[in-house]
């Protein structure tokens, strides 16, 4: 069996993430804990640990509107595999479409250049 060698990569502070985006948008603690369904001294707690449970970093993104796990996956190195949909994969098949029409106006310019130039 093939053994994966992972890089150490530092958890960043849950709490501290929370705690930026309450100050960054100057989000109410009390309004808050009453879209979270939670009370003002749990969000506090939350505040203050590293880490949470998933549903509860859920729901925190629920009631502040918030992608925090978005804001997690970008911490991680890019060449790490997921299996999200590539944002960009109909600007590349744009991308495509308009190459192969490029090539199909420069061959069309070509012939109507080797016509002038016949004249």
């Amino acid at each position: 069996m093939k053994t994966l060698k992972t890089p150490h990569i530092a958890s960043p502070h849950i709490g501290n993430m929370l705690q930026n985006r309450i100050k960054l948008r100057r989000i109410s603690k009390a309004a808050l804990s009453r879209n979270a369904g939670r009370t003002p001294q749990t969000i506090q707690r939350y505040l203050k640990r590293p880490s949470l449970q998933f549903s509860i970093l859920w729901e925190l993104c629920v009631a502040m509107q918030h992608n925090f796990l978005l804001d997690l996956a970008a911490q991680l190195p890019a060449d790490f595999t997921t299996y999200a949909p590539d944002p960009t994969l109909a600007l590349q098949e744009a991308l495509e479409q308009q190459k192969e029409e490029n090539t199909i106006l420069h061959a069309k310019l070509e012939e109507l250049r080797s016509a002038f130039a016949k004249r």
